[in-house]
């Protein structure tokens, strides 16, 4: 008590380059506490957002809030309090000229380092706030996903993602435009009405990623495939990961990712195959001309026998003369098979069993006087008698 008595505090009220000793005593004080206090205090600050979210779920994300948020509400506070240090310093920093610029006579403009302090806070501060806040978005949609990865709910797997990046687009724009009005001065009105000017050339450079966009909102809305699904469309086959502004993500059965526009999967034919339940079958033997008609009759009543025996095959099951070309006759052969397939069953070997005797009744038949032969398949849902696109698979000309 008596220590603080003797310090003489006329001295902290000395000035010195604009400001007194006091205020550069309080500048070194929040520089020093900032440093040994940002921890404990966003982690205090982190709790205390975990609180206020744990309303939103009841199930314990404390972690999971902590790797998100933690070191953002640092960044931020850390800014936040260096930026009041600063402030102390105000007049000293302000009688610091950093450029001088001379317009014309009698009119000149002096650039202050504190003027160029505040813009630089100014510009960390609202893009640590923006940060913070679309980390949180991000917790808040992980809470989401969760429940609806409990409840599996494929609707609300697939439009999450898109509406997370939708809000966090939105919340960027807000700052992106903050930060030109606060911190660059720029005349905002002016500039979107520049914007709408020259929207038709954005539109234009961007038409791609505009169909895409609501390419993506369509296969939301009608939703033909969800998340999980098994897909083909084109050239392209596998398991829908993500539904995403521009793409969709495939695995294809080789374990590599595809991504196909979003675009690509609304203007092509494309089929569900986890919707379906069996796989229709078509295998197309032309005959050259000169078997008798005996001969012919008793293939096409053994070939109807051999499939319908073959194991896994599913009625109905035709064979018949379907068509008549310049140098051969095309006999038809059509069955079902299961769709999809269990880990012990392979639709490739039931094809191949059918497709190898179907080429042995065919030869013995007709003395070899086979031409081409070709199959094709397409997968459908027998209850709902859905259209779907059909693949052939030249298998050779067997001479």
């Amino acid at each position: 008590m008596l220590l603080l008595l003797d310090i003489d505090w006329n001295f902290f009220r000395e000035p010195f380059l604009g400001e007194t000793v006091a205020d550069y005593c309080w500048f070194g004080g929040i520089l020093l506490a900032t440093l040994l206090l940002r921890r404990p205090l966003s982690l205090g600050l982190s709790n205390i957002g975990h609180n206020l979210s744990s309303r939103i779920s009841k199930e314990k994300h404390h972690q999971t809030f902590l790797d998100m948020l933690r070191k953002p509400i640092e960044r931020l506070f850390t800014w936040l309090l260096i930026f009041i240090a600063f402030l102390k310093l105000s007049k000293a920093l302000d009688s610091i000229v950093v450029l001088h610029r001379d317009k014309g006579i009698g009119n000149t403009v002096d650039i202050r380092l504190g003027d160029v302090i505040d813009h630089v806070f100014e510009l960390l501060l609202i893009f640590s706030a923006t940060v913070v806040v679309s980390r949180f978005i991000d917790f808040a949609f992980y809470i989401q996903r969760g429940r609806a990865n409990t409840t599996d709910n494929k609707e609300r797997q697939q439009l999450l993602p898109l509406v997370k990046e939708v809000v966090k687009l939105f919340i960027w724009t807000i700052s992106f435009f903050w930060i030109l009005g606060s911190v660059f001065h720029v005349n905002i009105p002016a500039l979107i009405t520049g914007l709408g000017i020259g929207g038709i050339a954005i539109a234009l450079a961007a038409k791609e990623s505009v169909e895409n966009l609501f390419a993506a909102f369509t296969i939301l809305s009608d939703k033909p495939f969800q998340v999980g699904d098994t897909i083909r469309t084109g050239n392209f086959e596998g398991v829908v990961e993500r539904i995403g502004f521009r793409s969709t993500r495939l695995r294809g059965s080789d374990g590599n990712q595809l991504i196909v526009p979003n675009q690509k999967m609304v203007s092509e034919n494309l089929e569900n195959l986890t919707d379906s339940n069996f796989k229709s079958i078509k295998l197309n033997i032309n005959i050259k001309y000169g078997v008798p008609h005996e001969k012919l009759d008793k293939m096409i009543e053994e070939l109807k026998a051999m499939v319908r025996k073959t194991t896994h095959v599913q009625e109905p099951v035709e064979v018949i003369l379907e068509g008549f070309g310049e140098q051969t006759f095309r006999i038809s052969v059509s069955y079902h098979i299961p769709y999809p397939w269990d880990e012990s069953t392979s639709d490739k070997m039931i094809q191949q069993e059918i497709n190898m005797q179907a080429y042995e009744i065919a030869y013995r038949h007709t003395e070899g006087n086979i031409g081409k032969i070709s199959s094709r398949t397409h997968t459908a849902n027998r209850e709902e008698d859905k259209e779907e696109h059909e693949n052939e698979e030249d298998l050779g000309g067997l001479l």
